[in-house]
């Protein structure tokens, strides 16, 4: 009778362990959800539409969500195998050029679905890494799949990677990389993709 005591007691304590870190989880995953209904109300604000005031709306959605987004994972997943032969300082160079590109990328692939509201699905956990799955619904009620990547930071996440319809912004910019990579040097690719970031700001 004692044993049986004894494991029914650590099998409560592990079962309210559990519950515990999914509740805690969940409540830290709300952040990232906060700053991308944030975002999303930026890109569709009608005070914010038209070529006009493209630079003060990208402005905006890179102060939302440029605190949020884990962009030194991001950039290691997009430069993949060439990541560990770049120096501390490449790799930081890399990183802020990268930034751009990708706020900006996940920006007018959004405003493609002007008017679209975000709904929020099921969450994934398979640690230190979550996903966030959620839809685009257009004012024609059609239905866009669209899934954030984090990673976690001590309490918090942070997105890495945005899969839209099933195309991963990250591996999508990985491949390209890598085609530039074999025709031209890290340097002479960094001053093309800044020569990029010039012409879409």
């Amino acid at each position: 009778m004692v044993v049986l005591a004894v494991i029914v007691v650590v099998g409560g304590v592990a079962f309210g362990g559990f519950h515990r870190r999914q509740w805690f989880m969940n409540c830290t995953l709300e952040r990232p959800r906060g700053t991308i209904n944030r975002g999303i109300e930026i890109l569709t604000r009608p005070d914010l539409q038209g070529d006009a005031k493209k630079q003060e709306r990208r402005a905006l959605l890179r102060k939302e969500l440029c605190p949020r987004f884990d962009f030194e994972e991001s950039s290691r997943r997009a430069l993949g195998s060439d990541w560990k032969d770049r120096t501390l300082d490449e790799k930081q160079e890399f990183i802020e050029v990268f930034k751009e590109l990708l706020v900006d990328s996940y920006a007018s692939k959004i405003e493609r679905y002007k008017g679209g509201k975000l709904v929020f699905g099921q969450k994934r956990l398979i640690l230190p890494y979550a996903e966030l799955h959620t839809k685009i619904v257009t004012t024609k009620g059609e239905q866009y799949d669209v899934e954030f990547r984090a990673s976690k930071h001590l309490d918090d996440w942070r997105i890495y990677d945005i899969v839209i319809e099933g195309v991963s912004l990250i591996d999508t910019y990985r491949s390209q990389f890598a085609d530039m990579l074999s025709k031209y040097s890290f340097s002479e690719m960094m001053e093309r993709l800044k020569k990029t970031e010039k012409q879409t700001a």
